[in-house]
């Protein structure tokens, strides 16, 4: 009886090896965690974010990162339905459609939104020239009021005159003059391609052809006149 007590005393105090892995494992992760999230708040703390909604943004997004040309695609692992024949594709886009049409309909907040929306709904100029008459000019500046986003500027104004419609020669217009008010809007503006330049001119060609003068054909010359000088082209 006392040989089966002691055996039985010694089975207990016997480490669980596999247990302790398991808790160093989550410990360290959570310490790399923890380093991982709190370089990111300093790093969109350096980068003056807009909105407490990006600076989440960018320390949720830290443990991302960019493919590399080492990074072999067809070696990734892929979660595939259990029956591939049981999901059509309609079910697919009847599951998907619901969110998209949300996500579409929804005005961004800031840069980091407009970003995401520009690249994943705005697909042709058309699609791009509908989404910036959705947010308007004043927006637009409130959005990108401490900086636009490198190359933004120049995407943003030839899809305006890719799509360009004399109706809406007001809101080009507007859209125009509001960016001259974002961040870093002389930076961007030194940044454009000639291409993109020649965009802005030929804009600017069509307001004068197509503003309204309510106010006055010199008041409406002079206007454009500043938006020239702002843009950096010649008339």
């Amino acid at each position: 009886m006392v040989n089966m007590a002691s055996h039985l005393e010694s089975e207990e105090d016997v480490l669980d090896f596999r247990k302790l892995e398991r808790e160093l494992a989550a410990a360290v992760e959570a310490d790399h965690k923890y380093q991982r999230e709190n370089d990111a708040k300093f790093r969109a703390i350096k980068q003056q974010v807009g909105s407490y909604d990006e600076f989440r943004d960018i320390v949720m997004a830290s443990h991302l990162r960019p493919l590399e040309k080492k990074d072999n695609l067809q070696n990734m692992e892929v979660k595939q339905p259990w029956n591939v024949h049981a999901t059509t594709q309609a079910d697919r886009e009847n599951t998907a459609q619901p969110q998209i049409k949300q996500d579409e309909d929804k005005l961004p907040k800031n840069g980091h939104e407009f970003a995401r929306g520009w690249k994943r709904y705005c697909k042709t100029p058309p699609d791009k020239y509908k989404f910036i008459k959705k947010i308007g000019g004043e927006q637009l500046a409130n959005i990108f009021k401490n900086e636009i986003s490198f190359g933004l500027l120049g995407e943003i104004v030839t899809a305006l005159n890719d799509s360009y419609l004399q109706e809406d020669s007001g809101f080009v217009y507007h859209v125009l003059d509001g960016l001259t008010k974002v961040g870093r809007f002389e930076l961007s503006v030194d940044f454009l391609s000639s291409k993109e330049s020649q965009a802005v001119k030929e804009l600017l060609a069509k307001l004068t052809n197509n503003l309204s003068d309510d106010d006055g054909i010199e008041e409406v010359n002079s206007r454009l006149d500043a938006l020239r000088k702002r843009y950096k082209v010649s008339s």
